[in-house]
């Protein structure tokens, strides 16, 4: 069973690097919310965190599946405004923006962070 956003968090975390992105794992506190979609081609997600210094930046995640050639990621990143529970739509090609519910249940989301690097 795949839950949702696990994947994708897992390989934005590895991803992000404080000297590119202005943040790192080590300063995320918490996912406040989040969206996933993924089918054999490509995941996308999307992750507003809690940073420990009060920061709130939105994680956007594009995954190409390679198959037998080298897979591609990419993130963005957008610090949102006080009082922005969202970013504004960006869509990812042809997908609905976003192409899965909003869901506030991170406590699975959480737990990856909590754990620190592997």
């Amino acid at each position: 069973m795949r839950i949702r956003g696990f994947y994708e968090l897992g390989h934005a975390l590895h991803i992000l690097d404080a000297d590119t992105h202005g943040f790192g794992p080590a300063d995320i506190e918490r996912v406040e919310s989040f969206w996933a979609f993924g089918d054999m081609h490509s995941s996308a997600a999307g992750f507003v965190l809690k940073l420990r210094d009060g920061r709130r930046p939105y994680v956007d995640f594009l995954h190409w599946h390679g198959f037998e050639q080298d897979e591609d990621f990419r993130i963005e990143i957008d610090l949102l405004p006080p009082g922005q529970p969202h970013p504004l739509p960006r869509p990812h090609d042809a997908l609905p923006w976003p192409p899965g519910e909003w869901s506030s249940e991170t406590a699975h989301l959480d737990r990856v962070i909590a754990a620190g690097p592997s």
